[in-house]
């Protein structure tokens, strides 16, 4: 399974997501984060872990090639604001585009221009993930859902909350539940958890 996450707006958990869709994967079968992002956030993220932090491996999109063949699942982390022909290919070479979104006016422009995109291009293998939802009582998140859900745009079931066990995670280079001393890491986790088994299950 190849799985793409992807946006036009960066600072939307897209190597959050990339990180831990991984990390879910990794426990059913061996599973490739490919980092094309131009700063590489995710292999920085590996390398701030040491040989130990993240249960798979990272590798640049240009050495993808040679290591593609040995793994059942590949997580893409697409660098930000793609040009239109790399989008192009990136949603026509996967199974699944998961584009995270936050549900927050400048956030939610890149993500019109993203769908915008997939519509021209007749996509629909792609699923947005709501990402950094705060808590309640404040609703940005259920609206932003109810607007994608009236529009008949895929929407995960799951949404990501706004935590700083994240954070922490990307400061020690292991996947969040690796994260100790929070106590809101376990239902980091269980929110990246329950999204993976929407992308295995459909």
């Amino acid at each position: 399974m190849i799985i793409t996450v992807t946006s036009y707006k960066g600072g939307v958990g897209k190597t959050t997501t990339a990180i831990h869709l991984a990390a879910y994967l990794q426990r059913l079968a061996p599973t490739l984060l490919v980092d094309g992002d131009a700063i590489r956030s995710a292999t920085k993220w590996s390398k701030r872990g040491g040989d130990t932090g993240l249960p798979f491996k990272v590798v640049t999109h240009a050495q993808m090639v040679n290591h593609i063949r040995d793994f059942t699942h590949i997580i893409i982390d697409t660098e930000g604001n793609p040009t239109d022909d790399d989008f192009r290919d990136l949603a026509e070479n996967c199974d699944l585009l998961v584009i995270p979104a936050v549900p927050e006016s400048v956030a939610t422009d890149g993500l019109i221009h993203t769908l915008a995109k997939l519509r021209s291009l007749g996509n629909k293998a792609h699923r947005v993930l709501l990402t950094m939802v705060p808590p309640k009582p404040r609703t940005e998140g259920q609206q932003l859902r109810d607007v994608l859900n009236s529009e008949g745009i895929p929407v995960f079931a799951s949404k990501i909350p706004r935590l700083a066990a994240f954070e922490k995670a990307a400061a020690e280079g292991v996947p969040v539940y690796a994260v100790k001393d929070d106590r809101n890491a376990a239902r980091a986790w269980d929110a990246y958890e329950a999204a993976a088994k929407e992308v295995v299950h459909g």
